[in-house]
This record gives structure tokens, sequence and C-alpha cells, in this order.
């Protein structure tokens, strides 16, 4: 997801005020006012279980929902179940007092997610070294020892900080789509989504609608079945 416009709104305030961007300021000020769109929390849950239906858990597909995100990952941690979701990449803050000045702690940057960030943090999803810092992201990990290959990643994206990743998910041959807000006026709907199209930067592009019987559910249905069926045949061919 693109930066929201309340995080520059805090990162304001804090700088201002020297509110700590810590979890009991989110938990009071923050989260109270963040809606999700509906059936999100249902829609993670259904895919993930998915992995564990067979002939998914025979073959021993799993499937993990990773967020990679330019707003603040200790936000997004909040909001949804830690279960549901495997890691999150996103902008950080550590929290900094100053000698002589305990009472008024201040929230410093220590890592801001950009296109470019966006595209190593896939990186880091393909070759597992997010489970473990002391592993280099550049370090060298042969196809079959990759925790999650290119060609197995399903990307969304929203806003054009992806579209780097979603080049790059498409080139290595995973599955790159785009939604778009339902309520958002048709102008700024078909604006934002020109580019996209005429670059062919998705496999599928539809609005955010995450109800379990909509299109975007089905389609990512579909792709996860069409990636068991290819660990199904190589194991019938190895056999």
């Amino acid at each position: 997801m693109d930066a929201p416009i309340w995080m520059y709104s805090l990162s304001r305030l804090a700088s201002k005020k020297k509110i700590p961007l810590n979890k009991e300021f989110f938990e009071q000020f923050v989260i109270p006012e963040i809606s999700l769109y509906a059936d999100v929390e249902d829609f993670l849950i259904k895919l993930k279980n998915l992995g564990e239906e067979r002939p998914f858990s025979e073959l021993r597909v799993d499937i993990h929902h990773f967020i990679v995100s330019a707003g603040l990952k200790d936000l997004v941690e909040q909001i949804l179940p830690k279960h549901l979701i495997t890691y999150t990449f996103g902008c950080r803050y550590e929290i900094v007092v100053a000698e002589g000045y305990e009472d008024e702690p201040e929230s410093v940057p220590v890592f801001c997610m950009d296109e470019t960030a966006k595209t190593r943090s896939l990186f880091e999803i393909s070759k597992g070294s997010f489970r473990d810092q002391k592993r280099a992201v550049n370090t060298r990990v042969e196809e079959g020892d990759r925790f999650a290959p290119f060609y197995n990643m399903i990307y969304i994206g929203d806003g054009p900080t992806d579209i780097p990743a979603l080049s790059l998910v498409r080139a290595y041959g995973g599955i790159g789509i785009v939604v778009y807000d339902p309520n958002a006026k048709t102008a700024d709907i078909n604006s934002r989504l020109k580019s996209m199209r005429a670059d062919k930067r998705a496999d599928f592009i539809t609005s955010a609608d995450f109800s379990v019987n909509g299109a975007l559910f089905n389609y990512i249905c579909a792709r996860c079945t069409q990636i068991m069926h290819r660990y199904a045949a190589e194991r019938a061919t190895i056999d």
C-alpha cells in the first residue's frame, strides 16, 4: 500500500509534541480511526487454510501471507492478527530518549519503505532471509533451497510504489494483481490504472472486493491450485 495521509500527519505531530509512535499511541489514537475493507480477515484465513487441504497438504505446498507496505510496520502488525501474517515489511521508527529529556521521548525514522525497498523485500521473502537477520539478502541461494521461488509468488499492489515489485514478480514467472478502491471516483481509478494497463504491469486488475465469492478470491485460489498442480506434475515425473 502507499503511505496513507495519516502517516505523515502522525509524523508531524510526533515531531512537534514529541509523542512516541508506540503501541499505546496507536491503540489509543490511530487504530480506532482505521477500518479495513470488508471481509479482509476472512479472506486471508480461507486462503491460508487452502494450504491445509488435500492435495496441497500432501504435496507440502503451504500458503503464506506477507505484507510489504509503505505504512508503519508496527502499526500494521497491530491491526491484523499475527497468526495470519508470516512477516510484515514496512517503515520503522525507533523510540529515542535524550539525556535530560526523559519525559520527551522522540520517534526517529530508522527505515523508510519505497519502491526499491519493496523489491528488496521480495528477495528477502524468496531467499528466506527475513527469518534470519544474519543472512545477507544478496547471499546466493539455490532455487531448490529458497523459501519461496518467485514463480510461486502472487503479489497484490494498489499504487505506484508497487509497480517495480509487480514487474519483478512477473519477470520471474510469478503473478501480479492490481486492486483499486471500488468507491473511488471513476476518473481517479482510470488515471491510476492507465499506465499499469498500458505497460501490462499486472496479470489481473480488479476492485478491492475481499469477499470469498468475489473475483479476487476466486482468481487467487485458481492460481494457487495451478501452482499446486505444477508440483504434482513434477512429483509424478520424478516418480
